[in-house]
């Protein structure tokens, strides 16, 4: 009797170009998560559950979860190679140096082998003693003379009432 009242369910079928476009759509999603390394909450996090919505009408939904995490591994994977291969700006830093570092060697052949003082010097000496205190600082020194302010002590008032007492001579 259930059976005749119940609807037949209608399996919704999607062009193979569309289909296409749904697994495209998902691993896009997915590598722009792994190479930005976004957030799986918020705008990903939407996005995500209007393709899963759309796939699970037509029965794709494991089809797109397969794309998402291939489009997020592949993309953490760029990245990690991008990072290794120069392109970052952590690596740019240590390439100047090494430049640097082969271009005073040069500058100290060519001084050694010619006797000629061109009046150039290294402006990045480390100097120790008495010149500490001039040295400028880097990029990440933290300043040593720093006090901390009495305005984040803890007000006197919180540690309780004091007991008046006279001095005693």
């Amino acid at each position: 009797m259930v059976k005749i009242f119940k609807k037949k369910e209608e399996k919704k079928t999607l062009p193979e170009e569309n289909k296409f476009q749904l697994a495209d759509a998902s691993y896009n999603l997915g590598f722009e998560v792994g190479y930005y390394r976004h957030s799986e909450i918020g705008w990903v996090q939407e996005k995500l559950s209007q393709i899963y919505n759309f796939a699970e009408e037509y029965g794709l939904k494991d089809f797109v979860k397969e794309q998402y995490n291939g489009g997020k591994e592949e993309g953490s994977k760029l990245k990690e190679r991008d990072t290794k291969s120069g392109i970052s700006r952590k690596s740019a830093s240590n390439e100047l140096e090494q430049a640097s570092v082969i271009l005073t060697e040069r500058m100290k052949k060519d001084h050694t082998s010619s006797n000629v003082d061109s009046g150039y010097k290294r402006s990045n000496l480390a100097f120790s003693g008495s010149s500490d205190m001039i040295r400028q600082p880097g990029l990440v020194d933290l300043p040593e003379n720093v006090e901390r302010p009495k305005s984040i002590d803890r007000p006197s008032f919180l540690n309780g009432a004091r007991h008046l007492t006279p001095k005693k001579k």
